[in-house]
């Protein structure tokens, strides 16, 4: 099968889940580039191209996914402009950082913050919902939290969405919903600021990265929509399920090197 056809499927895939979940998207396209097409005999993409392939997917999956969220009243701008920006410059750094670092790390890297992504998102939420024009947000927290996700995830390629969301409901006490929503919005600046980085380090092919910003264009849009038809605790669970099946696959590889 030819690789434009895995890339579009994967971009499909990750970027209605990334409507569905705020999950990004590279937490799905990340192990299907490396993994499926060796299922029909197919060579795999370098490690270091897949990243740039899943920050493409996800500026166009954020900003889409963002503005469906806003919408539906899900997306906190003052989450957004706390994080975001501070998100930016350390996924700018980090994106640098990962042109000379080795395929094994980078994929440790990735396998660490799904699993601990998927540890917080099963724990109990702490304190009562806030409503989203009036959520009280502890600033020095909610910066660390952009200035370590922002890096690491700089590094692989995914802006660690899931993780953000998971700091999100269980550090900053956000709802499910305008956790996912606004973790959209975070994203969409470390995915530019990422982009640039791996762009100017050669980890990024312009044509595969076409096709993914295609397909997040068509599918982002309609898992949003499902997604606010969906419980939120629903939600949680399944991310979970999904960032804890990649985070094994990848901690394994990181491993064992296979």
């Amino acid at each position: 099968m030819p690789t434009e056809l895995f890339v579009a499927m994967g971009g499909a895939l990750s970027s209605f889940l990334s409507g569905l979940l705020g999950v990004g998207g590279g937490i799905v396209l990340t192990p299907w580039l490396l993994y499926a097409p060796a299922v029909v005999g197919s060579a795999g993409l370098p490690v270091k191209i897949v990243t740039g392939l899943t920050i493409a997917q996800a500026i166009s999956g954020s900003v889409i996914g963002t503005w469906r969220h806003a919408r539906y009243g899900n997306v906190s701008p003052r989450l957004v402009r706390v994080m975001g920006p501070t998100g930016a410059v350390a996924s700018f750094v980090g994106a640098l950082v990962s042109a000379g670092t080795a395929d094994r790390v980078l994929i440790a890297i990735f396998a660490a913050f799904s699993l601990l992504g998927a540890l917080f998102l099963v724990l109990p939420e702490r304190g009562p919902a806030q409503p989203v024009d009036d959520l009280h947000v502890n600033v020095p927290v909610a910066t660390a939290l952009a200035l370590c996700v922002g890096f690491f995830g700089g590094m692989v390629g995914i802006a660690a969405i899931a993780f953000i969301i998971a700091g999100l409901i269980y550090l900053l006490r956000i709802p499910p919903r305008v956790a996912i929503g606004s973790s959209l919005g975070i994203g969409m600046f470390s995915a530019l600021a990422a982009l640039i980085g791996k762009a100017a380090t050669a980890q990024v092919e312009p044509l595969l990265a076409l096709i993914v910003f295609l397909a997040a264009i068509v599918w982002s849009p309609v898992g949003a929509y499902v997604s606010q038809r969906t419980r939120p605790r629903l939600l949680m669970q399944l991310l979970a399920v999904v960032v804890f099946l990649a985070g094994l696959r990848m901690a394994w590889q990181a491993v064992t090197g296979t």
